[in-house]
C-alpha cells in the first residue's frame, strides 16, 4: 500500500512538473546568422577585412624589400668576397627572421581585432536578446548549435527579429 501511494504521489509530482516546464517559453538564435545579416556584423568584417588590406600592405613593402635584397645579394654574390658575402648573407637572414616576425605580429594583432569585433557584436546582440526574453517572457534563449542544439522547431527561432531589432538601433561599434 505504501508503494502504490508512493508510487501515486510520483506520479503527480511529474505531472505537475512536465506541466510547469511546458509552460516555459523557450527561443532560439543563429548568431552567426545575426553577424553574417545584420547591420553591425557587416560593419565588424568590413572593419576587419579594412585593417587586413592595411597590414597586408605593410608586409608586402617588407617583403618587397627583403626580395630586393636578396636579388642584389645573388647578383653581386660572384665579386664579393667571401667575408663581404658572409656579412651580407647573415644581414639577409637577419631580414628574413624579422620579415617572418611581422608576418606573426600580424596574425596575432588580426586574430585579437577579429576577437574584439566579434566581442562587440556578440555584446549587441546578448542585449537585444535579453530584451526580447524579458518583454516576451521566455525562461530560455538557446544559441542554434549543431552540437547543442540537435533540432529546434522554426516557430521558436527568434533570429530575424534580433537582426532588426539590431538594424533599427543602428548601433555602431
Amino acid at each position: 500500500m505504501f508503494r502504490v501511494v508512493l508510487a501515486l504521489v510520483g506520479v503527480i509530482a511529474g505531472a505537475a512538473f512536465a506541466r510547469d516546464a511546458h509552460a516555459e517559453k523557450i527561443a532560439i538564435v543563429d548568431t552567426q546568422k545575426i553577424i553574417s545579416e545584420s547591420i553591425i556584423g557587416k560593419a565588424a568584417k568590413n572593419n576587419l577585412e579594412a585593417q587586413i588590406k592595411k597590414e597586408q600592405a605593410k608586409l608586402a613593402a617588407i617583403k618587397a624589400d627583403f626580395d630586393k635584397q636578396k636579388a642584389e645579394l645573388e647578383k653581386q654574390a660572384a665579386i664579393l668576397s667571401g667575408s663581404a658575402l658572409a656579412t651580407r648573407r647573415e644581414s639577409l637572414g637577419k631580414k628574413q627572421v624579422e620579415l617572418q616576425r611581422a608576418f606573426q605580429e600580424v596574425q596575432e594583432k588580426l586574430a585579437k581585432l577579429n576577437e574584439a569585433e566579434l566581442a562587440k557584436v556578440v555584446e549587441q546582440i546578448g542585449d537585444v536578446v535579453e530584451e526580447l526574453a524579458d518583454d516576451r517572457g521566455y525562461s530560455f534563449v538557446f544559441e542554434r548549435d549543431r552540437q547543442s542544439v540537435l533540432f529546434a522547431s522554426e516557430k521558436i527561432d527568434i533570429t530575424e527579429e534580433v537582426v532588426k531589432i539590431l538594424d533599427k538601433k543602428k548601433v555602431s561599434l
